[in-house]
Order: structure tokens, then sequence, then C-alpha cells
């Protein structure tokens, strides 16, 4: 019996390795794309057989022509899992534009033209599953990373409503969303000066790739819509978000709430802050 294959962007580290793994060993045959050849093959080296594997950059059309054409093509693929993502702090008047286009670009852009590319294949085969991993900035915005919570609230409303076009078909849609998950990208943020301490706030601490991969797992097997880490955060920003007026006085406490385990992990990875 053939194994069920899966693609999986951002494959080449942090939770897109972790999440290789744990697709392997769960019985799928494993494509994987990243932007880089090197980290593709370090993957590649930890799982217990070859993956097929794609280098493309997702903001270049022919990195999305590319995988957009793999989605479409035997063997099918039968699991797509948006990994790939940026995340880079600055204020909006100080951020150059190009900077604002990258973050829709591999945040959203991306994922909506391979889910839809996904789709369409799984639509001729009457099944499959997209999932997104988003962030709780998709629910609850954070000041100095405006493009990158624009990015996560259309990425989840995408989601949401692709949802609702597929489920009458059998082909199952969901994302995670969660807080702070411990990369290189969640590192490369918080010694940023405007690195936001929200990612600490309501955590003991960063969940690891691997942690983060085994929620994946569950969601996906349970199949729901959005899986929220920790869900009392999701449901704390749910209730901030429908009164708006709460946000200013909401986020300021959970700023301040978030910035002495933000100084903790800092100190404990040996990162100052430029």
């Amino acid at each position: 019996m053939s194994r069920p294959l899966a693609l999986i962007t951002g494959a080449g580290g942090g939770l897109g390795r972790a999440l290789a793994l744990a697709l392997e060993k769960a019985g799928y045959s494993l494509v994987l794309t990243d932007i880089s050849e090197e980290d593709l093959a370090k993957t590649a080296g930890a799982l217990g057989s070859a993956p097929e594997r794609i280098t493309a950059d997702l903001c270049a059309a022919e990195g999305l022509q590319t995988l957009c054409a793999r989605l479409d093509a035997a063997p099918g693929i039968e699991l797509l899992i948006n990994n790939a993502g940026i995340g880079l702090p600055g204020s909006v008047a100080a951020s150059d534009s190009a900077l604002l286009d990258k973050h829709l670009d591999i945040n959203l852009r991306a994922p909506m033209h391979l889910s839809q590319a996904a789709a369409r294949a799984m639509l001729k085969r009457g099944t499959g599953q997209i999932f997104s991993i988003a962030s709780l900035a998709g629910l609850f915005p954070l000041k100095d990373s405006a493009a990158y919570s624009a990015s996560k609230f259309g990425l989840r409303g995408f989601m949401a409503a692709l949802h609702l076009e597929l489920a009458p078909h059998g082909i199952k849609v969901g994302g995670l969303y969660p807080n702070a998950i411990d990369t290189p990208m969640l590192q490369a943020e918080m010694a940023h000066p405007e690195g936001s301490p929200l990612n600490f706030a309501g955590n003991a601490k960063p969940l690891s790739p691997e942690e983060t991969a085994h929620h994946v797992m569950k969601a996906l097997k349970n199949g729901k819509l959005e899986t929220w880490l920790p869900v009392s955060d999701g449901l704390m920003a749910g209730l901030v978000m429908t009164w708006p007026a709460l946000l200013g006085p909401v986020f300021r406490y959970l700023e301040k709430q978030g910035l002495k385990k933000q100084k903790a992990y800092l100190a404990s990875l040996g990162i100052a802050r430029n």
C-alpha cells in the first residue's frame, strides 16, 4: 500500500524540520521545499527515507509556479502544510515598503496560491487536507509588527473561507495559531529592539518545534478549523477584538507582563538587543 504524500513549505529547519520528522513517523512520504538547498539537505539527512526536495523562493513567481505545478502533478499530494513564514519587526513608518511586500508574499500570497493549486487537485480526487501554520498574531495585533499581523489576519480569513468551500467535498482545511515557538525566527525577532514581548505574555516559555509539531499532528487528526496555543490566549484575543476599545489597555497590560519573560529568554540565549 502506498504511503500518503505531504508537501511542507519552509522545511529547511525549525518547525519545518520537526514537522517532517513527525509526518514521516506517522507514515507519510514527503515533498520538502525551502529557499535554502543546504537546509533542505540537512532536513533530508535527518529522515529515515529520502524525500523529494524542491528549492524554491516563495517571493518569486517561478518558485510559486514550480510548487503549484508539483501540487497538480502525480503522485498526488494528500496534505499541504503552509509552514514557511517571516516576521521582521519594525514600525510601519520606518519600514521599507519592500519589507511590507515580503511579509505579504511569504505569509499570505504564497499560501493562497499553493492552497488554490492543492484545492484544484484535491477536488479532482475527492480527498485531501490543507493546513497552515498561522499565529496568535492573526487574532490579536502586535505593535511594531503590523505587516506580520496583517498577513496572519489575512491568512486566517482565507483559510476560514476555504474551509467553507471545501468541507462539502470532504477536503479538510485547518490552521495552528500558536504563541511563541522557539525557532531562529523568534530569536532574531527578540534580538531586535522592537521585538514584541507579547510573544511571552501568558506563556511560561516558548514551545519547542517538537512540541508544536505534536500539536499539529493532533490538529490534523481531529480536523478542526483552528487550534489556538494556548487556548486561553485565543479566547482572550477573540474577546478583546469583539470590543476594540479594550485593545489599548489590554495590550499595555500584556506588554508589561511579557517584558520580564522576554528579558529572561534573551539572557538564556546570550542575546543582546541591538
